[in-house]
């Protein structure tokens, strides 16, 4: 008797883009295939349909029901490395979220399509060659034009296909559709058609043409000569300066006589057109035990004062990780703080430099994605944290520059995780060399360098010989006092400014509020005017007009005119942003030319850009602004820096605070007297706290002394880094409901881990956009091991949202909150 064999079905676990708790199961086809794990596939999720990742196969029957089967298979090779997947796989874990948060953080949007997902026709689809199209593309593409939206499930029915995702695929690579979402995201440059005489194409054959044109078609023949008389140019100035058209183009590409070409813009520089800056000794030295440290294995923590040259060591180390062949992560807090440092390393790398960050359009964030899974050369990616999220199948250095900022940490939506600790967790382990760098490292990265877990190398000197700046304090007490004071600039800020500008210096002023004035406030009954849906202050526009909410966008235009308490008409701006400087500048310094750089002054992609182009072209000779003028700018002729006001600063209530504020005046004074020529640079800090511990420490420039005192404060308070902390926050619209709940939660979570849970306590700021917040903290000492608590802390949290009365309640995890 014969018994008969046959193969158990195979099934995949694949994973969402969506909040789900685990994976899910899927049937893979029964024609023999092997599913590819890493790469995309379409599932049917209820009624829609979803761009799953394929996270493992296996012969597993699931139990207690029939697996539906894959849809569709998008990807023929994986997308991601097994490497991201680990990492993905930790992070969900670590920071107490979804695989499927994860994949939703980490994909652009173009990879994530879903059945109810909105197609549109890219508004810059003029410039981009439909050649080589396929029929179906093509019709696609004419329907989009004339309807001007389709869902993925319209272009199925029309296209009569059941899964039309790899058209839609093909269609958002060349540039010709977005999804709706995307549009909102148009920022970036997109490939730009050019306009050239066709391959192929003899004299004979153009003079033919021109003839031809001359007699029948004038505007065909402008444009023919233009072509000519050019050799190659963008379509768009081609049709300019020829006064045709399109259709005109059109013509001549179907004749065979010009054809298009899609080209990448122009990066600002030429490929390797610099060689790599020579070191000086002490960057020399330094390089050198950067880099035994990092053939050891060990992580460095590169710890330079301002202007000691930290990224003159970067490039070296970068430019002998790609000789290898590897690619480079080179992360930084914000890429628009950072145009100067990406310039320079274009100047040394050229168009081996990919920028990736999360505002970018999705289209070019895509081709990032599948440039840097497959890469064809060495390769440098400088990008926010979300660059650590990238496949970097040969991935040989990481380097997080300033790390210390807390930008590097991902707030909402969920996983909220630090791009640096993430970079270490990679790093560590797959074996890739890191440096950290700063000037002012944060208090846990030196405590790291205390355990031995990183070893700290220091450049302190700047480089070139010029000198650090000398910092003062101007007691606002006494200019008050003495009545010294003109608006919001004491007499020392005056006549260091008058200095400064007389020798044909540039001054930079720092003030962290922008608007007019933080708050308008009656003068009668001191009543401020708040906003309706939270509890702060509006804030002063005068460029804008009326009173403005930076967190909800609620306003108030015009502004009121009397008082909703009192009645009264005495209403009066209080405080300084940055227009108020701005305008006081005016009035102090009425021939300075003044520039304002905040989030009102650059809101186009270029404005950050232009500004600090104009500066350094010295167009201007004062700059006032927000943490912007702070972080990454490098200039030569700046001889003083002001910070208009420290004293929010350090009243901040963190535990942070003190930390941050070190932090913020150490870097915004780093941009004075970055020259060896000319006077040293100077600094002036005003407060009403004068003789404030932490000022004396950032005038004496003191920052060991800082961090020796914040680790003694925060192991007898038992702070980060000697406990590991989770903050818990919810949200409702109803106080008491919020209120109530996060009692529940808090007597629930103190049966289970006992003093270790703080509160539940109200936020500084307790209402945002009409939600009432309430947060509990739970602290954890770090003998204990998350394995240990993170599942019991886990199951706690979702019984209390499994409890009818709270399932409306937002529930947000924080795992290491900055």
């Amino acid at each position: 008797m014969s018994t008969a064999s046959h193969t158990s079905p195979t099934y995949v676990e694949v994973v969402v883009p969506l909040a789900l708790p685990k994976t899910l199961t899927y049937k893979w086809f029964d024609d023999g295939s092997e599913p590819v794990v890493g790469a995309r596939v379409v599932v049917a999720l209820g009624r829609k349909k979803w761009t799953a990742i394929v996270w493992e196969s296996h012969q597993r029957s699931p139990e207690g029901y029939v697996a539906k089967e894959v849809e569709a298979v998008v990807d023929e090779s994986p997308i991601m490395t097994v490497a991201q997947r680990d990492l993905f796989a930790w992070m969900a874990s670590h920071y107490m979220c979804t695989l499927g948060e994860m994949i939703g953080a980490a994909l652009p949007a173009g990879m994530k399509l879903e059945s109810t997902t909105q197609i549109v026709v890219h508004p810059d689809a003029d410039q981009v060659s439909e050649a080589g199209l396929s029929d179906t593309a093509l019709l696609l593409l004419d329907a989009l034009h004339v309807r001007e939206a389709m869902t993925l499930r319209e272009c199925a029915d029309l296209l009569d296909v059941r899964h039309p995702q790899r058209i839609i695929k093909t269609l958002i690579q060349r540039g010709l559709v977005l999804t709706k979402e995307e549009l909102q995201e148009h920022t970036q440059p997109k490939p730009i058609a050019w306009l050239k005489v066709a391959d192929g194409v003899t004299e004979s054959a153009l003079s033919e043409a021109l003839a031809w044109a001359g007699v029948r078609a004038a505007a065909m023949e402008r444009l023919l000569l233009t072509v000519v008389e050019h050799g190659e140019l963008p379509k768009i100035q081609a049709q300019k300066r020829s006064r045709t058209d399109a259709a005109t183009v059109k013509k001549w590409v179907e004749r065979g006589i010009l054809q298009l070409e899609d080209r990448e813009p122009a990066q600002p520089s030429a490929p390797g057109a610099a060689s790599l800056p020579s070191l000086s000794d002490a960057q020399t030295k330094a390089y050198n035990d950067v880099h035994s440290s990092l053939v050891a294995r060990t992580p460095v923590l590169l710890q330079g004062v301002t202007g000691s040259g930290k990224t003159e060591i970067y490039t070296h180390l970068i430019a002998e990780a790609l000789s290898a062949g590897n690619q480079v992560l080179f992360l930084v807090p914000e890429i628009a703080l950072t145009t100067q440092l990406i310039a320079r390393l274009r100047r040394f790398f050229g168009d081996v430099v990919q920028v990736y960050h999360s505002r970018f359009s999705s289209r070019e964030r895509t081709n990032t994605w599948m440039q840097v899974m497959a890469p064809k050369q060495g390769q440098l990616i400088v990008g926010a944290r979300s660059a650590v999220l990238l496949p970097l199948p040969k991935l040989g250095l990481i380097v997080v520059d300033e790390e210390h900022e807390p930008s590097f940490k991902q707030q909402d939506p969920a996983p909220r995780y630090h791009a640096r600790d993430v970079a270490l967790w990679l790093a560590a382990k797959n074996k890739v060399p890191t440096v950290l760098g700063s000037a002012t490292p944060a208090v846990e990265t030196q405590w790291l360098v205390d355990q031995g877990r990183l070893n700290r190398v220091s450049l302190t000197e700047r480089f070139g010989g010029a000198m650090l700046p000398e910092i003062f304090v101007a007691d606002l007490k006494k200019e008050h006092k003495q009545r010294s004071m003109r608006g919001g600039f004491s007499k020392l800020l005056r006549d260091e400014m008058d200095v400064a500008l007389d020798a044909g210096r540039q001054v930079i002023l720092f003030q962290n509020r922008r608007g007019y004035a933080p708050s308008m406030q009656c003068t009668q009954c001191g009543h401020a005017t708040s906003c309706e849906r939270c509890d702060i202050p509006l804030v002063v526009h005068k460029t804008l007009g009326g009173l403005h909410c930076h967190h909800c966008g609620y306003h108030e235009r015009p502004a009121p005119t009397t008082c909703i308490a009192c009645g009264s008409t005495a209403l009066k701006p209080q405080g300084l942003g940055t227009e108020r400087i701005e305008e006081e500048l005016q009035e102090l310094f009425p021939t300075a030319r003044v520039a304002r750089m905040d989030l009102d002054t650059t809101r186009k992609k270029t404005d950050h850009a232009r500004l600090l182009e104009a500066f350094a072209d010295q167009e201007y000779d004062i700059l006032v602004g927000t943490q912007m003028v702070s972080k990454g700018l490098d200039f030569a002729n700046v001889g003083l820096v002001g910070v208009l006001s420290a004293d929010r600063m350090l009243t901040f209530p963190d535990f942070r605070s003190f930390e941050r504020a070190y932090q913020m005046l150490t870097q915004v004074s780093g941009r004075a007297g970055r020259s060896k020529e000319g006077p040293r640079g100077k600094v002036v800090i005003q407060s009403f706290s004068a003789d404030h511990w932490l000022l004396q420490h950032v005038v004496g420039q003191d920052h060991e002394a800082l961090v020796k005192r914040e680790l003694i404060e925060r192991q007898t308070y038992m702070y980060p880094p000697f406990v590991r902390m989770v903050r818990l926050t919810l949200k409702h619209s109803d106080a008491q409901r919020v209120e109530a709940g996060a009692s529940v939660l808090a007597a629930r979570l103190h049966q289970r881990f006992g003093d270790r849970v703080i509160g539940p306590d109200t936020p500084a700021l307790a209402r945002i956009n009409d939600l009432h917040i309430r947060q509990l903290t739970l602290k954890f000492e770090r003998s204990l091991s998350p394995q240990q608590y993170r599942p019991l802390l886990e199951a706690d949290l979702e019984e209390f949202q499994k409890d009818a009365r709270w399932k409306r309640l937002r529930l947000t995890v924080d795992v290491d909150p900055v």
